[in-house]
């Protein structure tokens, strides 16, 4: 959705907004699917409560709760899913729906990024021993460093450029002079 959103911008093209309707529909649903594994997840986890569910509880009650919480869950889940909904029943001004798809793109996106911080800062913040927390620190050079994570980020956006100005997906119609 963003994507479209943004390289119809940058080709000074207008957003069809009933695009924008039916990929806010699909992602209402994949967030749905989402919650729902999630949800199957952490009652799963409970239910067998092994060993590591005592460190992963503190984790995720202490370190882990801005990331998981309010991150993953509220910002990149319950609000995309609620505003959704409502954008789906009631009408809104086209421009202010246009807007509203733009900010919940870059919710789900923030959900998404969390989610992989939780999945790989949280396994790494516990020790396998289950003996207590280690620390992590994100630092600017190196392989862990932000600036590398930052390359990983734009590297898709780069290809994704590089695919579009080699393969355009739309229609090129010549200019009359």
């Amino acid at each position: 959705m963003l994507i479209y959103m943004i390289i119809s911008y940058f080709r000074k093209k207008s957003i069809e907004l009933n695009v924008l309707d039916s990929i806010g529909k699909f992602l209402f649903f994949v967030l749905i699917l989402d919650f729902t594994l999630e949800g199957l997840d952490q009652i799963q986890r409970i239910y067998e409560a092994e060993e590591s569910f005592e460190i992963i509880k503190l984790l995720v009650s202490s370190k882990l709760y801005l990331t998981l919480f309010v991150s993953q869950g509220l910002i990149g889940t319950i609000i995309p899913l609620i505003t959704l909904a409502f954008l789906q029943f009631y009408k809104y001004q086209i421009k202010l729906k246009k807007t509203i798809y733009f900010i919940i793109g870059i919710f789900v996106l923030i959900g998404v990024y969390s989610m992989r911080w939780n999945v790989v800062i949280g396994g790494q913040l516990f020790s396998k021993s289950f003996s207590g927390f280690t620390s992590f620190k994100v630092g600017l050079i190196g392989l862990d460093g932000t600036l590398m994570a930052v390359f990983w980020i734009l590297l898709p956006f780069a290809i994704l450029a590089f695919l579009l100005w080699l393969l355009p997906p739309w229609k090129m119609i010549p200019e009359e002079d």
